[in-house]
């Protein structure tokens, strides 16, 4: 499935206005496997897919929420926060999560799935 992104010139992919990733899930199932409403911005798209990889490396290592954290060097609340959509990580804990993990976790695929369409 394609998405069509409309917007505006000057968009930034983690707007403040956006709401945080699993409000833009459909009824029915549980974050972070969800469809998202065909709206959702990237910024849920975004949540969604780092959610989910978080959450499979975690099972395959066997890592705890705090055990996360604290190879990371974050805190607890914040890879919660990841994990049950309830908030966006910056680039700079995506990254420190990738070093401490030893694995790719932005979703850097995600954008084949869109297209842009700029309006002034």
């Amino acid at each position: 499935m394609t998405v069509v992104l409309t917007t505006l010139l000057g968009w930034d992919v983690r707007n403040p206005k956006d709401d945080p990733p699993a409000e833009y899930a459909r009824s029915g199932g549980e974050w972070p496997e969800v469809d998202l409403v065909d709206d959702a911005p990237p910024t849920a798209h975004i949540g969604r897919a780092l959610a989910q990889r978080l959450q499979a490396v975690m099972e395959e290592k066997d890592l705890s929420i705090r055990g996360v954290a604290a190879a990371a060097g974050c805190t607890h609340p914040t890879i919660s926060r990841i994990l049950d959509g309830t908030g966006l990580p910056d680039t700079r804990t995506v990254f420190l999560l990738e070093v401490a993990l030893q694995v790719p976790l932005w979703p850097h695929a995600l954008y084949s799935r869109f297209t842009l369409r700029l309006e002034k």
